[in-house]
């Protein structure tokens, strides 16, 4: 566990693993606010936002990877039909 400068509240391993998390999520409960104010609704809504919304960017950015692979695939086809009517005409 690491110690504050003024020595008085220490700071463990799973603490700061919350912090990372929500820092504002961590600093409430160590201060001791109950997790029935509207403050934690309010987070737990703009995580669940955040989510919804980062689900949405995975769904497009697949898209785009199937659109990506779809124009590869047509170029490659343009190239052979391009090899195969130069091969052919001339």
């Amino acid at each position: 566990m690491l110690k504050r400068k003024n020595g008085n509240e220490t700071i463990s391993a799973s603490e700061i693993s919350q912090y990372v998390y929500c820092p504002v999520s961590w600093y409430l409960k160590r201060k001791g606010v109950q997790p029935q104010s509207y403050g934690l609704k309010r987070g737990i809504d703009m995580h669940a936002n955040a989510g919804i919304r980062l689900a949405l960017l995975e769904r497009k950015e697949r898209a785009a990877g199937l659109f990506r692979m779809l124009g590869y695939f047509t170029a490659f086809a343009a190239l052979l039909l391009a090899g195969w009517l130069l091969w052919t005409y001339i």
